[in-house]
C-alpha cells in the first residue's frame, strides 16, 4: 500500500475495491456491467466464482463482469455517482494525472462525504506531495470512518517521526495519537504512548494530556523501559496540578524504586515541594537538606535552599478559616491576633505558636452593620479595637463589654474612608481620604485637619505615626507634616531634602524612634528612613533598585523591635525568657540589598546608627523578600535576607508586616504568613 494503486486488487481478471482481505463478516457491495447492484456479505470465491450471504440466503454468481467493493459498515457505501467519480480517479492516477485525480476524488467526496476510500486517495496524493498536514487530515478522516479496514499505521507512524525530526511536535503528537486511538493493540503502542506523553509533557508544556497519557502507559505496560522516566514525570505532574496525594506517593514510590535514577534528586525536590504544600514542614526540609547534600547540580541545591528556608513559614489562607486571602491588616494584642481583609476581620489566639481563630468575635464585628467591613487597618489600646474601613468609616469595639459602633460621616468623620488609626492614653487620631480627625479623650470631641485650616500636605493623608510629643502626617507624594501634641500646633517637616517623586508608604515607631518606608519611580528605588522621634539624626536607606513595575515599588512596609540580643563581640545568644531565641537574635549575615544612597537628601545622616539610641532589628517586607536590618551593626553587614515562601502563597504583593511574641507576621495578597526566630535558626543551622 505504499502507492496509490495497491489498494485495488484483481481476482479472475474483476477488480476488487476492498480495503482488506483478512476480516471476516465484510460487507460486500456488488456492482455489474449493466448497472445492478447487490449488497450482502461476503462468503468467499474461487478463481470463476464468489459467493455472498443475501438476506439469509446464500447466492453464487460468476466473478466476470463485476466489481466488489468490501466495508465492515454499510452507511459507508458510497452511491453510483461517487464511486463513478472514485473509478475516474482511479483511472487518471494509471495515466499519471494526479492532478485530475485529486479532483475526481474531491468530486467523490462531494457527492459522498464518508466516502473511506476517497479520502485515504487523496491523502496518499498529499503525502507524496508533501503536503503533511492535509495528508493527516485525509488519513484522520479515514481512521474515523473507517479505521479497521485501513492500515494507516505505516503512513501515520512516517508522519509523525518526519515531523518529530522537523521539531513540529504538534503534528507528530497528532499522527501518534491516532494510531493509539484506533489501532490500540499494535504492537507499536507500547512504545509510543510512553513516547507521546513525553511530548506532551517535555516538548508541548501540557501537563494535563501529558499526565493523563503517561499514567495510561505505565498502567498498560508497566514493564516497558520507559517506565522509571514516566513515573517520575507523573509525580511531577500530579504536584504541579495540585494532586498532592497522589503526588506524594508517586514521588515516595519513585525514589524508593528508583535511588540511583538520575532524576532522584529532582524527584526528591519534587518531593519536598509536595510535604511543603501539604503542611509536612520538618519532612520538607529532610529531603531539601538531602538534595542539597548530595546532589551536585547547582540549580537543585540553590533550589533546595530556598525550600529549607521556605519550610521554616505557615501560611493560612481561606482554608485555615480566614475570610479573604488578601491580608490588609495586622495587629498584635499580647498573644491574640487582629487580621483585616477585604471581607472583614478575623480573630486568633497564637499563644505557644497555636492558630485557635476565635470566630464568634470576628462575626459579631463582621455581620453588625449592613455590610461587611473592607478592612484598611486595625489598631489596637488594651480592651479597645478600632477597625478603619474603606466605606463604612471607623469601626469601635471593646474586647470586655462587647460593644460595637461606627463613626461615619458626616456626623463623626469626613469621609468613610479611613486608611490609618494611631491611638495612645490620651488621644485617637484617624487619617482619611478628606482629612486628619483628632479625637481627645478627655472631651471626646473630633476636631478636623485639612489642607483650609493646617499644614497637612494633603486632604488624602496616607499614613500616621504617634509619638509621646508628635504626630506625623504623610501623603503619598512624600510631603510630611507634623503635629506638636502639647503646643497643640502644625509644622512642615524640612529636616531632610525629599527628590522629587519621592513617596511615603508606611510610617512605624519603634523605641523612641521613627520609621518609614518610601519609594521613587524616578529612581526606580524604594527603601527606609530611620530618624529620632523627633525627626533629627535622620538616616535614609536604599533597599531594592532597579524595580520597574509599581506594585512591586510600592510594597515596602517595616517593623521595628528592640534588639535584645548581645553585641557581637559578646558570648553566643541565649535565649530568651519564653524559651525561644530572640527574633533580634538571628545571626547577621550579608550586605545590604543596594547602597545606602536615597532620594532622601543625606542632611543628619549619621555615622553610626548607634547614636539614635537603642538597638533595634528592623523587618522590612517587599514583593521580593523579607529583609532584617540589625541597626547594632556599623556596617551592612548587619543584614539578612529571608526568602518568603513563594511556594505556598505564590506570586503575591507583600501588605503588611508585624513583629511581636518573638515572631513575624507578613501580610501578603494571597494569605497570611508567619516565622519564628526559634524555626528560622533551626532551619538554618540544618
Amino acid at each position: 500500500m505504499q502507492k496509490s494503486l495497491s489498494r485495488f486488487l484483481w481476482i479472475g481478471g474483476i477488480l476488487l475495491i476492498s480495503a482488506s482481505w483478512a476480516h471476516s463478516q465484510q460487507y460486500v457491495i456488488v456492482d455489474s456491467e449493466n448497472g445492478d447492484r447487490l449488497t450482502g456479505i461476503w462468503r468467499g470465491a474461487n478463481d470463476t466464482e464468489f459467493e455472498i450471504d443475501y438476506h439469509g440466503q446464500v447466492l453464487r454468481f460468476p466473478l466476470t463482469g463485476r466489481t466488489f467493493r468490501f466495508t465492515s459498515n454499510l452507511e459507508h457505501v458510497a452511491d453510483r455517482t461517487a464511486v463513478k467519480h472514485f473509478r475516474n480517479g482511479l483511472d487518471l492516477l494509471e495515466l499519471n494525472s494526479p492532478e485530475l485525480a485529486k479532483r475526481r476524488f474531491e468530486a467523490a467526496l462531494e457527492e459522498f462525504p464518508k466516502y473511506a476510500d476517497a479520502h485515504y486517495q487523496l491523502g496518499l496524493l498529499h503525502q507524496e506531495a508533501g503536503e503533511t498536514e492535509a495528508a493527516l487530515a485525509r488519513f484522520r478522516s479515514v481512521a474515523k470512518i473507517d479505521a479497521a479496514n485501513f492500515e494507516l499505521v505505516p503512513l501515520l507512524r512516517n508522519i509523525g517521526d518526519t515531523a518529530l525530526a522537523a521539531e513540529n511536535y504538534t503534528t507528530a503528537v497528532d499522527a501518534y495519537q491516532l494510531i493509539l486511538n484506533y489501532y490500540p493493540e499494535h504492537e507499536s503502542v507500547r512504545t509510543l504512548s510512553y513516547h507521546t506523553g513525553f511530548l506532551f509533557v517535555e516538548q508541548l508544556r501540557d501537563a494535563v494530556t501529558g499526565l493523563a497519557m503517561l499514567e495510561g502507559a505505565i498502567k498498560q505496560f508497566p514493564d516497558a523501559p520507559f517506565h522509571e522516566k514516566a513515573l517520575f514525570h507523573i509525580g511531577k505532574l500530579q504536584a504541579e496540578t495540585a494532586q498532592l496525594d497522589n503526588a506524594h506517593h508517586t514521588l515516595s514510590g519513585f525514589v524508593q524504586r528508583y535511588s540511583e535514577s538520575e532524576w532522584v534528586y529532582e524527584a526528591r525536590l519534587a518531593l519536598a515541594i509536595v510535604n511543603l504544600r501539604m503542611g509536612r514542614k520538618q519532612d520538607a526540609a529532610t529531603e531539601a537538606n538531602l538534595v542539597r547534600t548530595l546532589s551536585t547540580d547547582t540549580a537543585l541545591t540553590e533550589r533546595a535552599e530556598e525550600i529549607l528556608a521556605e519550610s521554616a513559614w505557615n501560611v493560612y489562607t481561606e482554608a485555615e478559616g480566614l475570610p479573604h486571602n488578601t491580608i490588609q491588616a495586622i495587629a498584635m494584642n499580647g498573644t491574640y491576633l487582629w487580621i483585616g481583609t477585604p471581607k472583614g476581620v478575623m480573630f486568633v489566639e497564637t499563644y505557644l505558636d497555636s492558630w485557635m481563630p476565635i470566630p464568634a468575635v470576628a462575626n459579631l464585628i463582621n455581620t453588625h452593620f449592613e455590610a461587611v467591613p473592607d478592612v484598611q487597618t486595625i489598631a489596637v489600646h488594651g480592651p479597645e479595637v478600632w477597625i478603619g474601613t474603606r466605606n463604612q468609616g471607623a469601626l469601635y469595639y471593646n474586647q470586655e463589654t462587647n460593644e460595637i459602633n461606627r463613626y461615619a460621616p458626616p456626623d463623626a468623620l469626613p469621609s468613610a474612608w479611613v486608611r490609618d488609626i494611631q491611638l495612645d492614653n490620651t488621644e485617637i487620631w484617624f487619617a482619611t481620604d478628606a482629612g486628619v480627625v483628632r479625637q481627645p479623650r478627655t472631651t471626646g470631641e473630633r476636631l478636623v485637619y485639612n489642607t483650609q485650616n493646617s499644614f497637612i500636605p494633603s486632604d488624602d493623608v496616607h499614613t500616621l505615626a504617634l509619638t509621646d510629643t508628635t504626630l506625623w502626617v504623610a501623603s503619598r507624594d512624600g510631603t510630611i507634616a507634623t503635629f506638636a501634641r502639647q503646643l497643640q500646633e502644625w509644622q512642615s517637616y524640612h529636616s531632610t531634602e525629599t527628590e522629587e517623586g519621592t513617596a511615603i508608604a508606611r510610617f512605624d515607631v519603634a523605641a523612641e524612634q521613627l520609621l518609614f518606608t518610601w519609594f521613587n519611580a524616578n529612581y526606580q528605588a524604594n527603601g527606609y528612613f530611620q530618624a529620632e522621634w523627633n525627626g533629627d539624626n535622620g538616616q535614609s536607606t536604599t533597599l531594592l533598585t532597579g524595580i520597574e513595575e509599581p506594585a512591586d515599588l510600592a510594597a515596602i512596609y517595616i517593623a521595628g523591635v528592640i534588639d535584645t540580643s548581645p553585641p557581637e563581640e559578646g558570648p553566643s545568644p541565649e535565649t530568651s525568657p519564653e524559651g525561644e531565641t530572640s527574633a533580634s537574635q538571628l545571626t547577621p549575615v550579608g550586605e545590604s540589598p543596594a547602597s545606602r544612597q536615597s532620594p532622601i537628601g543625606e542632611d543628619g545622616f549619621l555615622e553610626n546608627d548607634e547614636a539614635l539610641g537603642t538597638p533595634l532589628v528592623l523587618w522590612i517586607a517587599t514583593n521580593e523578600d523579607v529583609f532584617v536590618y540589625y541597626t547594632r551593626s556599623a556596617t551592612d553587614s548587619g543584614w539578612k535576607t529571608i526568602r518568603t515562601p513563594r511556594t505556598l502563597i505564590g506570586e503575591s504583593t507583600a501588605q503588611c508586616i508585624a513583629v511581636a511574641n518573638d515572631r513575624t507576621w507578613f501580610g501578603t495578597s494571597n494569605g497570611l504568613a508567619t516565622i519564628s526566630a526559634q524555626t528560622l535558626n533551626k532551619r538554618e543551622s540544618q
